[in-house]
């Protein structure tokens, strides 16, 4: 039985069974590697230099995402060294999506890395609802640095990526929500 979650699309489809969530994953062509990869690097550098962006736009459109940064728990801005600490965090995450473009046309070999990711996230208490404004605010800062250059094809190749790279790391929230859900006897037991 699948069970949607998230997305209506070929691009990523959840399957319930009575144990476990799998992801199955529309694997991407040849050319969205190619177009996700060298849009990349030229945007990679901007990005490292700004990287604090993503963050602040992530603020802005989950407020509460805050909480997901021990640095700023409890002291918000008020820590002395918020602003540092936030860079620092800032280039881990740009780094980590550089890591994961650079491995897109092998996605299955890091997809146990990305859960991991994601498990230790849901011990800072990362949300399901972050997943589509992490997407927006990554879309957004592509699409701004690359200006004329952005593309529909572009947009797509990056939207196939984001999504499976969210959903992997989103993957420990997902199992609990639905496991969650179904001892609740909102889902069918199997």
């Amino acid at each position: 039985m699948s069970i949607y979650i998230g997305y209506k699309s070929d691009i990523i489809d959840c399957f319930i069974s009575s144990e476990t969530l799998r992801i199955k994953y529309t694997k991407l062509s040849q050319r969205q590697v190619d177009l996700i990869k060298s849009s990349w690097e030229m945007i990679s550098d901007d990005l490292m230099k700004n990287s604090q962006l993503l963050f602040s736009k992530l603020m802005k459109e989950a407020p509460d995402s805050i909480d997901l940064f021990t640095f700023a728990k409890g002291s918000g801005m008020y820590n002395p060294n918020y602003e540092l600490d936030m860079k620092r965090h800032s280039l881990k995450v740009v780094n980590a999506i550089g890591w994961a473009v650079s491995k897109c046309d092998r996605f299955d070999d890091i997809k146990p890395d990305l859960i991991n990711l994601g498990e230790r996230h849901r011990n800072y208490g990362l949300k399901l609802r972050y997943i589509r404004p992490m997407e927006s605010v990554i879309m957004d800062l592509i699409k701004g640095y690359l200006g004329h250059l952005y593309t529909l094809e572009i947009e797509e190749s990056w939207s196939v990526f984001l999504r499976v790279l969210l959903f992997s790391i989103f993957h420990p929230l997902l199992q609990k929500h639905i496991s969650k859900r179904r001892e609740k006897n909102f889902l069918p037991k199997f």
